[in-house]
């Protein structure tokens, strides 16, 4: 008897099975995590959505790795506010 391989998931369409063979992007449920941002399925530990993107505020010094929490980097660095430019207001473009 064939040993089972596990289940899987297509990332594309969601279908589920024992086996990867005719998923068109299979990926081992043991690896999927749920992100606690956007709350999608990700096997990428490293995911990064919209929401997270929103609130990060570190960047690690050794790797560039982006977090919204200084404990998630193991050299965090603050990531400057951007600086908004004055506008006139009513001025004419020419």
């Amino acid at each position: 008897m064939a040993k089972a391989s596990g289940s899987y998931i297509c990332g594309t369409c969601g279908i589920t099975t024992t086996g990867k063979g005719h998923l068109c992007n299979p990926v081992k449920l043991e690896k999927l995590t749920v992100c606690k941002h956007c709350g999608r399925l990700a096997d990428n530990p490293r995911h990064v959505c919209v929401p997270m993107v929103l609130k990060v505020r570190y960047a690690c010094g050794n790797c560039g790795r982006v977090a919204t929490a200084r404990t998630s980097l193991c050299n965090p660095q603050p990531i400057p506010k951007a600086i908004k430019k004055p506008t006139k207001v009513g001025a004419r473009a020419r």
